[in-house]
């Protein structure tokens, strides 16, 4: 993805016919956090979209497959896939340069969140704190152990941030829940 962003923000020929802009009050200075959200928004549709498409049996064996050879994921795994789904990730960055206003340091904070959950989705081992089940960004937001799920089943759990689509479009593993609760409780004791 960062090797996408480069050559597409630093190209002279490339960038006048994106919306990057360069000058940081083109636009009100909310207008960072505010992009910032939007593209980790439609970042999270864009994957949910490619990653069920390369679990179609077709894609996955020529694809895929390299990804979820790690059915206990580590944060290695984050960014251990084949070269063919490495080019359809990056591509993201071409749908946000061409669709909304972003000053390079949106971009920036775009490209180093996404590595952050990245590897923390694939850490094998849950992290969040013992209070975060009762709270509302556990019904909206995904955890290592919604994603470490996807990797043992190798269907549904495809979001990559957030639990919207899955839950919208049914896939989102039935015992999740309560495989976190599991996962909780071993940690933190009832």
């Amino acid at each position: 993805m960062l090797a996408v962003t480069s050559i597409i923000a630093l190209s002279d020929r490339l960038r006048p016919h994106t919306f990057i802009y360069t000058d940081l009050h083109a636009y009100p200075l909310w207008w960072i956090p505010v992009s910032l959200l939007l593209t980790l928004v439609v970042h999270d549709t864009y994957f949910y979209w490619m990653h069920r498409i390369l679990h179609h049996k077709k894609l996955f064996k020529a694809t895929h497959l390299v990804h979820h050879q790690s059915t206990n994921p580590s944060p290695w795994t984050s960014y251990s896939f084949h070269f063919l789904e490495a080019i359809a990730e990056g591509a993201v960055i071409i749908v946000l340069v061409f669709s909304m206003p972003l000053h390079p340091l949106t971009i920036g904070l775009f490209a180093f969140s996404s590595f952050v959950i990245n590897v923390y989705g694939h850490l094998g081992y849950e992290i969040m704190p013992k209070g975060f089940r009762k709270t509302f960004l556990f019904e909206i937001i995904n955890t290592s152990t919604f994603h470490n799920l996807h990797h043992q089943k190798f269907r549904g759990n495809y979001g990559l941030y957030l639990r919207i689509w899955d839950r919208l479009m049914k896939t989102e593993h039935p015992d999740y829940v309560k495989h976190y609760d599991l996962l909780q409780e071993k940690r933190f004791g009832q």
